[in-house]
């Protein structure tokens, strides 16, 4: 049994002194996948290339797709912002908190540039056109909640700190822990001769995706769709050149003596709106016809949707084109895009950024005496969501759910990114001053069903005469 064994796996894999075949066919070297030879990855510092990243901010400058698809995809998942929603017993508490924190969003940004959720914004912005960015945690005494968030580019990350507890500027313990950030304190573009300084590690915030296990660094998103955006750009460039030089050669002028447009004593007048042009005898004008690409429009549309899928965001949202959308396809696509909106929302934005900002801030708030000592860990980060195409049917839905159970009132609340309880007590007061004021709104399922017409315990209460009577 055990030789059988050991003659099928010498067959499966061969013997050190026979030539291995490959058990899979995207490994083997035929005529197919012999160009084919991708450099080795088992060590990734290698993917964090300079070149990658300045090639990405070169099409977010210059080309309108880049810019669309990074700003598409950065509103969709911060739209307002990710807002943070405490759960506390205790009412009070929970409204100071609450307030507390929403004065603080304006005073978060170092530089005075954006709130709180606009630094989302640009943070999820830099992560997707440089693979990474920092945001280093200070102190500062004249605020209320001595705490600011500074925006760093990847950059200001000394790269080139290296020795036997460094990588890449990054320092790490014994256990490969990281403990410490190198960075400089101005951009190195205006110092190059500026040294680095250590910055321990619960102070900075380093928002990357990691390609592979093991890459300590960033990659930009749009790594895989560079190639393909610099192209295109480069074929509509061409095919406006090709245009306007057929349209700046209005016309040809044949003559017997060959005298052409290029030679100054050819006489030849100016063409503009109105020209009347008189010819001598054996000469003839012929006109330029602008050329035309054929299925142009179609080939454009095909790479995009290429280039779009590599960040799975919709085509007809990335290239704004609804041309071809109808109500299965679009609600079929943006349920999708919400899918992969909502896992970059809680697994990176949520995880990396908010979840670390809130526990500095509510460390510095109990500090400061600000807010009283407790635990603050009970909070909930609530995400924009996308509005479908048809919104009274998504509103039946959740209303459907909710009265069978499925969905509570308070989960459908939040999903819209509202507090209930602040709802409930808006709700609570309008319903107060209507009574006060003697007012009966079909908006009020106190006083009007859904089709407009007086509630049972209405009628009971006028004698079933009804509150129109």
């Amino acid at each position: 049994m055990i030789d059988r064994i050991q003659a099928a796996w010498r067959a499966l894999v061969g013997s050190p002194t026979t030539k291995r075949a490959a058990v899979w066919d995207a490994a083997g070297a035929g005529s197919r996948l012999q160009q084919w030879a991708p450099p080795s990855t088992e060590f990734a510092a290698n993917l964090t290339a300079p070149m990658l990243k300045e090639r990405a901010r070169d099409l977010y400058r210059n080309s309108p797709w880049a810019r669309r698809l990074v700003d598409s995809l950065v509103v969709g998942a911060v739209g307002a912002g990710i807002k943070p929603q405490f759960r506390a017993a205790d009412a009070d508490l929970k409204q100071r908190v609450q307030a507390e924190w929403l004065a603080w969003t304006d005073q978060a940004d170092f530089a005075g540039r954006f709130d709180f959720y606009g630094l989302q914004q640009a943070a999820l912005k830099a992560l997707l056109i440089d693979g990474e960015c920092f945001l280093r945690l200070v102190l500062d005494p004249a605020q209320r909640v001595p705490l600011q968030l500074q925006l760093l580019p990847s950059e200001f990350l000394d790269s080139t700190r290296v020795d036997d507890r460094t990588l890449n500027g990054i320092e790490y313990d014994a256990a490969g822990r990281r403990v410490a950030y190198w960075l400089y304190r101005r951009h190195p573009a205006e110092a190059p001769d500026m040294q680095s300084v250590r910055v321990p590690a619960e102070q900075v915030l380093h928002l990357y995706v990691p390609i592979q296990p093991g890459v300590e660094r960033g990659v930009s998103w749009l790594a895989p769709i560079m190639t393909g955006l610099h192209e295109l750009r480069q074929f509509e460039e061409a095919a406006v050149v090709r245009a306007r030089v057929a349209a700046i050669l209005a016309a040809f002028v044949h003559s017997p003596d060959g005298l052409g447009p290029l030679q100054p004593d050819s006489g030849l007048p100016q063409l503009e709106p109105g020209t009347v042009v008189k010819l001598s005898p054996g000469e003839d004008i012929r006109f330029n016809e602008v050329p035309d690409f054929p299925n142009y429009e179609q080939f454009v549309r095909g790479q995009l949707r290429a280039i779009t899928a590599a960040l799975n965001i919709p085509y007809e949202i990335a290239g704004n084109d609804v041309s071809a959308v109808t109500y299965a396809s679009g609600r079929h696509a943006l349920l999708e895009y919400q899918r992969h909106l909502e896992s970059l929302q809680h697994h990176v934005l949520v995880f990396q950024l908010c979840r670390p900002v809130w526990a500095a801030w509510t460390r510095a708030a109990m500090a400061a005496g600000v807010l009283p000592e407790g635990d603050y860990s009970t909070v909930r980060w609530i995400a924009p969501r996308l509005q479908m195409l048809d919104s009274r049917m998504e509103v039946q839905s959740i209303i459907q759910q909710i009265r069978g159970g499925l969905l509570s009132r308070s989960e459908a609340v939040s999903a819209m990114g509202w507090d209930v309880e602040q709802i409930d007590s808006e709700i609570a007061a309008d319903n107060r001053r209507a009574d006060q004021l003697g007012l009966v709104l079909d908006s009020d399922p106190r006083q009007r069903t859904q089709q407009g017409q007086p509630t049972p315990d209405v009628v009971a209460a006028d004698g079933g005469q009804g509150a129109d009577s």
